[in-house]
């Protein structure tokens, strides 16, 4: 078989060199994680973009975004986008991490009491991926909603992680470039 058909549709691949096995493993492992540059040059550097339904959101998720607690003043929430240089915040609960709204520039500057709490103005209907979510999922979301960003919930709503148009734009050109240089 060739290599594309066989992670396609095989459940697990065997890459042999010289009658011993050097990985054993799930299509998406080899594609991700080959053990050592005999298998990544045996499946090929760029094949997983024959698959990229293995590129999921948890792998290109910022994990720590910049967050907030709902209680925030409008003021300290600018203060705090312009010292982290981010043009959205994240609203969770403290202890729980729950994803409650976010917050963008556009809408404080709309408001002229900026002492009120960032949760009176906050946007409770945002579009959000699931850690297992593909990046061609990921793509079709920020084309559907013309965001730059797709906060990444657990299924009980716990934030953990963002993917922003910068880490989709990174992983889909490395498609095109190898240690630095264009392809």
């Amino acid at each position: 078989h060739d290599m594309s058909e066989a992670i396609k549709i095989a459940d697990k691949i065997c890459i042999m060199d010289k009658g011993e096995i050097i990985q054993y493993d799930t299509p998406e492992n080899i594609l991700k994680n080959p053990v050592n540059d005999f298998v990544s040059e045996f499946v090929g550097k760029n094949r997983i973009w024959e698959s990229p339904e293995y590129i999921r959101a948890e792998d290109i998720m910022i994990e720590h975004p910049v967050t907030i607690g709902p209680e925030v003043t409008l003021n300290k929430a600018l203060d705090k986008m312009r010292s982290s240089k981010v043009n959205s915040l994240l609203i969770t609960e403290e202890k729980s991490k729950k994803m409650l709204g976010l917050v963008k520039p556009k809408q404080i500057a709309k408001i002229k009491d900026r002492q009120q709490a960032v949760k009176e103005i906050m946007i409770q209907d945002f579009a959000f991926a699931k850690p297992e979510d593909s990046i061609v999922e990921l793509l079709k979301v920020v084309d559907d909603n013309a965001i730059s960003e797709i906060p990444v919930l657990s299924e009980d709503g716990r934030l953990l992680g963002l993917v922003t148009q910068n880490s989709l734009i990174t992983t889909l050109s490395q498609q095109y470039f190898e240690d630095g240089e264009v392809l």
